[in-house]
């Protein structure tokens, strides 16, 4: 008999993760789609970063920073394997964040993009202007990429539920 079973599982990053976090961005900032971000960078974020691990390997990953002062949590640095697109992996990864997000109290997600507005409309995002965004993240966008930026409210956290984040 041969086991079809395949291990995946949705988790926080951890300093083994960082170069198969690292494979799934660099094609996307190569492109222009992400903005690049240094090892360095990507060392002192990796406690933001979640992941999506199948059998061993990074095949998703994407990042939530908090702003508790405004309820509020930028998602960044979303990238899903080629291969793996289609499948639900993106749908998982937000449901993951948006859950993440609502636990540590935060009402709100916001994120800049360049190019996939669609799929986040699909998802419940709405377009707002720059001013929602929190001043501290306002004062770091480079106006220069053209983001467009989406927030969607969050549902409250679901007491009874029993994800472990």
């Amino acid at each position: 008999m041969v086991a079809s079973d395949v291990y995946e599982g949705t988790r926080m990053a951890r300093e083994m993760d960082l170069p198969g976090i690292k494979q799934l961005l660099q094609p996307l900032e190569e492109s222009g789609t992400l903005v690049r971000r240094t090892n360095k960078e990507l060392l002192e974020a990796l406690d933001s970063f979640i992941v999506v691990e199948r059998d061993g390997s990074i095949i998703a990953c994407a990042a939530l920073f908090p702003f508790f002062k405004e309820k509020c949590g930028e998602i960044a640095a979303i990238a899903v394997s080629p291969e793996c697109r289609g499948h639900g992996q993106g749908d998982k990864l937000l449901d993951y964040i948006e859950n993440k997000a609502s636990s540590i109290g935060l009402q709100k997600v916001f994120l800049l993009t360049t190019r996939t507005a669609d799929w986040f409309v699909k998802r419940g995002f709405s377009e707002c202007s720059i001013d929602l965004i929190p001043e501290a993240r306002r004062k770091r966008i480079n106006l220069s990429r053209r983001s467009k930026y989406y927030m969607k409210v969050l549902p409250p956290p679901d007491r009874s539920s029993s994800l472990v984040l």
